[in-house]
């Protein structure tokens, strides 16, 4: 009977550590969101093998480096206008996950900051539920990162993100797992890179 009792009691703290695990709350706030002062997103994962609307790659195949370092589409407030050569292409951001998922689950294993290079445009059209053309998407972010994840099993699989929300600083490139500037200058779009932008920023 002590046994049994010994169980339940184990069985119920599992229980309420997982429902813990699970049912954080989201940290940012407001409209569009923000958290310690800094802007927030929410963030996605992808892989279509192609060169991305930034022109990072050749015969419609993306640079190598693209995948071996973290890139990704940003949405039209972060891609900026257009749908080529947008003024956000060639551009970093330092992504903090918060430790909340709005799909749900575990946002993250491995929830350290990194950095990515913008290098394609996340669209509206057939992405509405995250990539808005202006103000907030379904589960109120401003901006959204959809990240480069080769054959879905890449470096954003290896950190064990689950759709994390996350907070957003543009930073230099060639740090925190980003591509370099001068990487970027293979790109097509490689004088968007010195051409302004307007995003929330801290």
């Amino acid at each position: 009977a002590e046994y049994g009792v010994i169980m339940k009691q184990t069985l119920v703290f599992l229980l309420i550590s997982i429902f813990a695990i699970y049912s954080i709350q989201a940290y940012c706030s407001g409209s569009p969101k923000t958290y310690n002062g800094l802007p927030c997103a929410s963030t996605t994962r992808y892989w279509d093998g192609q060169e991305g609307a930034c022109g990072c790659g050749s015969n419609n195949s993306p640079f190598s480096w693209q995948w071996q370092q973290y890139t990704g589409a940003g949405s039209p407030p972060i891609f900026g206008s257009g749908t080529w050569c947008g003024s956000g292409c060639g551009r970093c951001y330092q992504l903090t996950p918060t430790g909340y998922s709005p799909t749900g689950g575990r946002a993250c294993v491995n929830c350290n900051p990194i950095t990515i290079m913008v290098t394609n445009l996340c669209p509206q059209n057939g992405n509405e539920q995250w990539c808005r053309n202006s103000g907030v998407n379904q589960y109120g972010y401003g901006a959204h990162f959809d990240l480069m994840d080769h054959d879905m099993n890449g470096l954003i699989s290896a950190l064990g993100w689950n759709n994390p929300e996350v907070t957003f600083r543009e930073v230099g490139c060639g740090g925190g797992g980003s591509p370099s500037s001068s990487e970027f200058s293979q790109c097509q779009c490689k004088s968007a890179q010195n051409a302004t932008v307007t995003i929330i920023k801290s």
